[in-house]
Formats: C-alpha cells, sequence, structure tokens
C-alpha cells in the first residue's frame, strides 16, 4: 500500500528536469533555490488535459508547488532524511532505478529475440569432449585444442562418428559403464546427446549447434568442460510440452527374447480393445507410473531417451505407438496431450527469466563494461598482479587462504579514471573466490580470471556512483523518490493516519459540517406482510382503528397472531424517496396506508410519520468525513507550515511563464 501511496505522489508533483546553466531561479525556499526550468517541467509532467500557460493555470500549481517543497523542508528539519529506516528505503529504490543504467538493453532484447526463434527449434546432436578446465595453463588449453583439432580430422576423413566418440571422448556417457549398483551396464551414447532446445546446453555449444546444418560437422566450441565436436543429427520444428503415458517392458538379462513376447502380448490386448490404463497396470515394468494407468508427468524433448520422444514428433492426442525400443527395454507409448511453443508475447516472461539464470546473461554486462573501459581509461599493470602469486599457498585449495602482510600488496594493480585499486583491495576479492579453484588450475590463469571479475565489478560501481552526475534524469529522478519517501512519512503522520486515529478529533470536525450531510424528506413506515387475504382484510380494519385506538405495529402483530406460526410479520424502516418502491407508491400522510399485492402474498404499507431533513449520524457518512478531515488537517498543517518558513516568489520570472 504504501509503494503504491508514494508512487502516486511523486508522480503527482514531479517530473524529470534538466536545469540549462544561466537558468532563472524561479523560487526561493530558505536556502533552496527553484529554477523556471525545474518548475516547467514539474507542470507540463502533470498537465495531462494539455491545457495551456495561462496566469490562473500558473498561479494554482505555483499554491501546490510550495506547499509541497514546504512540507519536504519540514521533514528535513526534523531529520527524517538522516534515520537509517529512511536510507534503506531510499537505497532500496535506487538500486532498481539504476539497473537500466548498469544494463545494455539493446544486447538483452536480442537475447531475448535469439532465444524464442531457437526455442521454436528441437536439434539433435552428437559431440566428443576433449576435457579442459577454464583456469588450464595455456600449455595445457593449446595440448587440449590440438588433440580436438585431431580428433575432428579423423572424422573429416571419413572415420565413423560413433566409433570416434567411443574411442576419444572425455564425456563417460558415451561409453558402456556400471550402473549404481555395481553389477548392471548402462550402455554408452556413443557421443549422441539427444534432443534439446534452447536454453538446455551451455550457450557456447547451443550457439555452435543452432548455426550448423544437419551433418555438418563444427570446430572445436570451447565451454567450461572442454572443447567440444558437435555433430547436429536432425533438426524439428519444437515439440514443447507432452503429456504420455506408456508400459514398459524391461529386457531380461537371462531371457532377452521373453520381453519381445511380453510387449507384443500387451500390444495385441490394446489393439483388441482392452484398456490402455489397465494394460499398463498389468504389464508395465515401471511401478512409478503402472499404478497411474503408465501416466508420466509432462515433459519436453530434453534428456529423454530419443528413440522414446522422436514418435511423439508426428503423433496426435489418442494415438498409440507400435512397441519401440530404447536403452530402458521396450514400450508402448500413448499421447494423451500437448502443449505448443507459445509465441513471443506467451513465452516472453519464462524467458527473461531463464536467461536471467543462465551464463548468456552476463554477454549485456560484457558489452556494457567493455564500453565504460574505453570511457573511463581503464589500466592494469599485468607485473603487479604477478606480485600475488607468491603470496598464494596450497591453503587457496581448501578455501583457507588468508591475505598476508607483503608490500607489495600496496602497489596500485589497475585505476578506473582517476580512482586507484591497490593488489590488497584486489587481495581481499580474491579470498572471497577462492573456493572456485581446483587444484589441477594454473594458479596465474585462475588469477586473471578472478581479477577479470575484480575489474568488471568495480567497474560497474565506479559507474554505479556516476550517475547522478553523468545523467541529469536519473538525479532529478532520485530527488523525487527521496522527497517522495519523506513527504509519505510526514504526510502520513500529520494527516492520513491522524485523521483515522483521531476519533474525537473526528466527531467534533463532524459537529461542524454535519449540515452538509442530512437526509432528505423522509417517512417511517410500517411494512406488514400476511399470509393471505383474510389475515389481510383483518389488518385493513385494525389499521383503520388505529389511529383513535393508538395501536402500534407490535399490537397490530399480537392481535393477528393468534397461532404458533404467524399470520403477519411485519418491519418499520425509515426511508426516503427512491429507496423502497412500495413506500414510494403510498401516500406520505400519517396514518395512511396501502395494500399491494405480489407474489401471492399481500404487502400494507403503513405510513407511521413523516420526517423533516435531519443531519446523517457519523457512522453512516464516516468514510466521507474521514477524508473531508484529512483535508482540513492538511489545509492547517501548510498554513502553519508557510507561517513557519520563508518564501519568495520571483514575479519577473513567473509571469515570463505565462506571458508570451
Amino acid at each position: 500500500m504504501k509503494k503504491l501511496v508514494f508512487t502516486l505522489i511523486v508522480s503527482l508533483f514531479f517530473g524529470q528536469f534538466v536545469s540549462g546553466q544561466n537558468d532563472q531561479v524561479l523560487l526561493t525556499i530558505g536556502n533552496e533555490k527553484i529554477t523556471k526550468s525545474e518548475f516547467l517541467a514539474v507542470y507540463n509532467k502533470n498537465n495531462i488535459k494539455e491545457e495551456p500557460l495561462t496566469e490562473k493555470n500558473v498561479n494554482d500549481y505555483m499554491e501546490l508547488f510550495i506547499n509541497y517543497k514546504l512540507k519536504v523542508k519540514e521533514a528535513e528539519s526534523l531529520g527524517l532524511d538522516t534515520s537509517s529506516a529512511f536510507k534503506n528505503e531510499l537505497a532500496g529504490y535506487r538500486k532498481q532505478l539504476a539497473q537500466p543504467y548498469l544494463s545494455n538493453r539493446e544486447v538483452t532484447d536480442r537475447l531475448l529475440q535469439e532465444a524464442f526463434e531457437r526455442s521454436e527449434w528441437d536439434l539433435r546432436a552428437s559431440h566428443i569432449l576433449i576435457r579442459v578446465s577454464p583456469n588450464a595453463s595455456p600449455a595445457d588449453t593449446i595440448a587440449a585444442y590440438k588433440k580436438a583439432m585431431d580428433v575432428r580430422k579423423k572424422i573429416a576423413g571419413g572415420a565413423s562418428f560413433e566409433d570416434v566418440a567411443l574411442r576419444y571422448s572425455e564425456d563417460e556417457s558415451a561409453k558402456d559403464r556400471l550402473g549404481k549398483d555395481g553389477k548392471s551396464t548402462i550402455k554408452g551414447n556413443k557421443g549422441d546427446l539427444g534432443f534439446f532446445s534452447v536454453l538446455n546446453l551451455y550457450y557456447e555449444f547451443e550457439t555452435t549447434a543452432y548455426n550448423l546444418k544437419v551433418g555438418e560437422l563444427s570446430m572445436p566450441v570451447r565451454t567450461p568442460l572442454g572443447y567440444h565436436i558437435i555433430k547436429v543429427t536432425d533438426r524439428k520444428p519444437a515439440i514443447g510440452k507432452v503429456q504420455a503415458a506408456h508400459i514398459l517392458v524391461r529386457v531380461s538379462d537371462s531371457n532377452p527374447d521373453s520381453s519381445r513376447t511380453r510387449i507384443e502380448e500387451a500390444y495385441n490386448k490394446i489393439l483388441a480393445g482392452a484398456s490402455f490404463e489397465d494394460i499398463a497396470k498389468e504389464y508395465s515394468d515401471d511401478k512409478g507410473s503402472s499404478v497411474k494407468g503408465g501416466v508420466l508427468p509432462w515433459f519436453g524433448s530434453f534428456r529423454i531417451s530419443p528413440d522414446f520422444v522422436l514418435p511423439l514428433y508426428s503423433m496426435n492426442a489418442g494415438e498409440t505407438t507400435k512397441p519401440i525400443h530404447t536403452e530402458y527395454g521396450w514400450h508402448i507409448i500413448k499421447l494423451l496431450d500437448h502443449k505448443p511453443v507459445g509465441n513471443l508475447e506467451e513465452t516472453k516472461s519464462d524467458l527473461k527469466m531463464r536467461i536471467g539464470r543462465d551464463k548468456r546473461s552476463f554477454i549485456a554486462r560484457d558489452k556494457l563494461v567493455a564500453r565504460l573501459k574505453v570511457e573511463y581509461n581503464f589500466i592494469y599493470d599485468e607485473k603487479v598482479l604477478k606480485e600475488i602469486l607468491p603470496l598464494l599457498t596450497d591453503s587457496i585449495y581448501s578455501a583457507s587462504w588468508q591475505v598476508p602482510e607483503s608490500a607489495s600488496l600496496a602497489k596500485t594493480v589497475c585505476s578506473i579514471a582517476d580512482k586507484k585499486y591497490s593488489l590488497d583491495d584486489f587481495a581481499k576479492y580474491l579470498q572471497t573466490k577462492q573456493s572456485q579453484i581446483k587444484k589441477e588450475d594454473d594458479r596465474f590463469t585462475f588469477v586473471k580470471f578472478v581479477f577479470n571479475q575484480f575489474s568488471e565489478d568495480m567497474i560497474v560501481e565506479y559507474e554505479n556512483s556516476k550517475l547522478e552526475n553523468k545523467y541529469p534524469e536519473f538525479k532529478a529522478l532520485m530527488k523525487e523518490y527521496r522527497d517522495g519517501i519523506l513527504l509519505f512519512d510526514l504526510m502520513d503522520k500529520n494527516v492520513w493516519s491522524k485523521a483515522v486515529k483521531d476519533t474525537s478529533g473526528l466527531q467534533a470536525y463532524y459537529e461542524t459540517i454535519k449540515s452538509n450531510y442530512q437526509y432528505g424528506q423522509r417517512v417511517e413506515a410500517c411494512l406488514f406482510t400476511c399470509k393471505n387475504a383474510v389475515v389481510s382484510a383483518k389488518l385493513q380494519k385494525l389499521l383503520k382503528k388505529a389511529p383513535k385506538k393508538g395501536y402500534t405495529p407490535e399490537n397490530i402483530a399480537s392481535m393477528l397472531n393468534t397461532d404458533t406460526v404467524p399470520s403477519v410479520t411485519y418491519q418499520t424502516i425509515k426511508v426516503e424517496k427512491g429507496v423502497n418502491a412500495l413506500v414510494d407508491q403510498t401516500l406520505w400522510e400519517k396514518n395512511h396506508y396501502s395494500a399491494y399485492s405480489q407474489d401471492n402474498q399481500t404487502t400494507t404499507v403503513w405510513i407511521l410519520s413523516t420526517l423533516n431533513p435531519e443531519p446523517k449520524p457519523l457512522r453512516e457518512v464516516k468514510g466521507l468525513v474521514t477524508a473531508e478531515y484529512q483535508n482540513y488537517l492538511e489545509q492547517e498543517w501548510v498554513k502553519s507550515l508557510r507561517s513557519k518558513y520563508s518564501f519568495k516568489i520571483n514575479d519577473d520570472v513567473l509571469k515570463s511563464i505565462y506571458s508570451k
């Protein structure tokens, strides 16, 4: 709620402005000088009806503007801008507002469009991995690259990709291996990764694959795992998400033919009309899904056996496959439902979130950092950076290294504009990142990797510190939020909450304005409802005698209700015209009555008295009176502020605004 009201305050009173060097001073409050351009920017932003700059319009708005500035001045004099709560809140808003200035929107938008276009296709690819650490020494990196190139030459020369993958790939999934139980065998995929889509694999791998034609072989591609040789083997319109049911019969090592016989038996029963769900419960070895009739959770193409997912690309909901063999056994699959990939608007939010968690999100930051390094003349000294190497001990591998004492640490390792950073600054940063190093990593390569992170963080931090000076519109926006937060807290204390909590003050104020909230002409009427015409006739006779006898509604009801089941019910109301249709139709004259038949029952309206206009009680108009009371409190408060603080309008400058 506070955020909403605060936003409205900022929107109402402020706009973005840039003061010119020779801008004229329009208003002075205390020692604060407000320029003509600032006032005009505020005026124009809030002039949504595009009313002309007439004398009246400008003067009226000037009064509002002065009131606002005086409230902010009061908040400052009370020290509200020095509280930790205020500073923390303003810092939170600043962090949000600074984000567009600390990112590259053009690159971000391009990455989103690229991700969407890729999401419309599923690829199937095989790869051969030659492992090398991201922080390997230059010699180890070159050796790994040469090995990857040698592997590629073998395939380009005619060798089978699968055979080369089995022999050279350092991705353990390529070869047969023992299962977790230490007995069973997990069959290798010979480099086949199956189907995947955008944001499933490393960005470098993904980008290369999406740029390859089916059957084409890539050059070595570096990812954090090492170098990959990639071959795209299939490309299909994206399957999106599917829900399927399956029947699984696992292959027995001792009697493999029996599993084929069993799956065909199950399939023939389905062809004969048996329920898929019943056959799944009877035959399937997948106990997790068999109890649900074979139904699997929704899934996409990634990390699903390619032999399993391949038929689903061409199936319609309700269709069932013939028996299919995968590395898990024999399956019969039934497609239950399908959710295709949506359009950009439908998928934008999800893609943005996933991109934000992916390495590609750093691309926009890298572009920004590269520009800022040039702009701020970033310089670093590699010789000084190397002086940290003798200070590193093996404790860094257990993340327990502490920055030691050393004269070298006082040296400048880099500078950003006029700000210098010492080797000690970097060492302390390195200490927080030491858990990232592995024993096989080259220390200086790791140091340079972390230093790159350090320099990026420092230059973005430096840019962040310069935003107010560099971008006048950001400075103005921050002032808006600063003043808005101050004003919110003070308005809440002096006006909004006070009007709600000050019940005695509200009652006293109501007494001064209650004539503004009056009932119109009213009547007090009694509405009798009779269960039949006989009772209604008896009621008419009693009402005729009522004026002389002094009967009340209660007397009359008691005379007619002689049984345990009431013959007549009634209610007494006080109403104005237009509230009750039957009362409106009745002559507003004391003791007059009229009977009306509807819905198989008779309602008789008896006018008890006519009432002159009178104020409505506070409980009925409390919301309206509270709003008026808040306006009154604000007006009184503004009067006191105008007496407390001096202000002066430069009339000549003010006239220049509307005199043209």
